[in-house]
């Protein structure tokens, strides 16, 4: 008989290293039972075993710096499980289509844009005394009639519009603007730094300054306000216009650890799908990593386009091995230097450089290159 037909839930291991003798023997020792052991190559070995197994091998191949390169599961209770998890896809499949059916009638979320000063709860909790909440039909929202009573109840918003989209509520508002002396004078925005800097040079076109050479300034800080101030005192509204030059720092910073643990992939791998309904699951795998050490990477995809799919989610996980490397600064340090000179480079968008220096803080065996690039540029925004 094959093993492939077997009742019980096999795998079917192929491996690469030495020591395979010392590997059998530490199995029989454990009562481990192998089956149709074929050697392919001198230093390639293949076998199949029992899944409940599979954690003891992959200790003693661990042990033994054994590499797994193949790994395939048998058996009728694998193949009835692969079954059951198709079974289970179609079905859920099958409810959410005769679920978003029924939710495309009802509004389920409330979204809110524009506002700033008004909290996204004050508009939901206006338009619950309105009568609109998750759970609402949509036929029986009256959008232009909400409108007018949300502007009613909040008078701090000038301008609303509400429509709704598949199973959202969307609400997009414009708030009042009420100018102060901190505020801008009309419709102008100020001139901002784009960067820190030191300011070299400031030739003001129009508007106010509020810097002038030498002074150090942070990044959003405010050059130049839209106004004027004329003889009366009154403030006058213009739009802000300079040319404001400044030297610019950009820094990049390595630091190097002469000790320190790496981790590395071994290459074996194994997977796991769930499913998901409204973040509720409906499928979960519940099998056993036997794996000692191991990273994850999961990823997401839906099983329609509809507003609320179907959300299946793979998670795979990754052996690895972790190894303690002692590597002296010196040794790299030239190398560690180049490597934060180009992020400097880059962060500063290949400007024309008119300094750069770099300086090194050491701590027990812990060293930090900070490398700073100057360059001499433009420091505002142009909005």
């Amino acid at each position: 008989m094959k093993i492939n037909f077997e009742l019980k839930h096999n795998i079917k291991y192929k491996i690469q290293g030495y020591n395979f003798e010392k590997l059998l023997n530490n199995l029989i020792k454990n009562k481990i039972k192998l089956k149709k052991i074929k050697k392919i190559d001198d230093n390639i070995v293949e076998f199949y075993s029992n899944k409940k197994n599979d954690k003891i091998i992959k200790n003693n191949l661990n042990k033994l710096n054994i590499k797994i390169i193949a790994q395939k599961d048998f058996g009728i209770l694998f193949f009835l499980r692969s079954i059951f998890f198709r079974f289970g896809l179609v079905s859920a499949g099958i409810i959410s289509i005769v679920f978003i059916l029924l939710s495309q009638m009802f509004v389920f979320k409330i979204e809110v844009y524009g506002n700033e000063k008004i909290t996204k709860q004050e508009v939901i909790s206006c338009l619950n005394e309105l009568g609109v909440n998750p759970f609402t039909l949509k036929n029986s929202i009256n959008t232009f009639e909400l409108e007018k009573s949300i502007i009613e109840k909040i008078p701090s918003i000038s301008l609303v519009s509400v429509m709704t989209k598949g199973t959202s509520l969307i609400v997009n508002l414009q708030e009042k603007v009420i100018n102060d002396e901190y505020q801008n004078v009309g419709s102008f925005e100020p001139l901002k730094a784009v960067s820190a800097g030191r300011i070299k040079s400031v030739k003001l076109i129009q508007g106010t300054l509020n810097v002038s050479v030498g002074d150090l300034v942070k990044e959003n800080d405010i050059l130049v306000y839209p106004y004027i101030i004329d003889s009366s005192g009154n403030k006058k509204s213009v739009k802000a216009e300079a040319e404001i030059v400044a030297e610019i720092w950009f820094e990049s910073r390595v630091t190097h650890y002469d000790e320190c643990i790496k981790t590395y992939e071994t290459g074996v791998t194994v997977e796991k799908n769930n499913l998901y309904f409204l973040d509720l699951p409906i499928y979960i795998d519940k099998r056993e990593i036997n794996l000692n050490q191991y990273e994850t990477k999961v990823s997401y995809s839906y099983l329609s386009s509809f507003l609320i799919p179907i959300k299946l989610e793979k998670v795979v996980y990754i052996e690895t091995i972790s190894k303690k490397e002692n590597v002296p600064f010196e040794e790299v340090k030239e190398t560690l230097i180049e490597q934060a000179r180009k992020e400097a480079y880059q962060k500063s968008e290949n400007k024309s450089v008119i300094d750069e220096y770099h300086t090194i803080i050491s701590n027990v065996g812990i060293n930090t290159i900070s490398y700073v690039v100057v360059v001499e540029d433009s420091i505002i925004n142009l909005q």
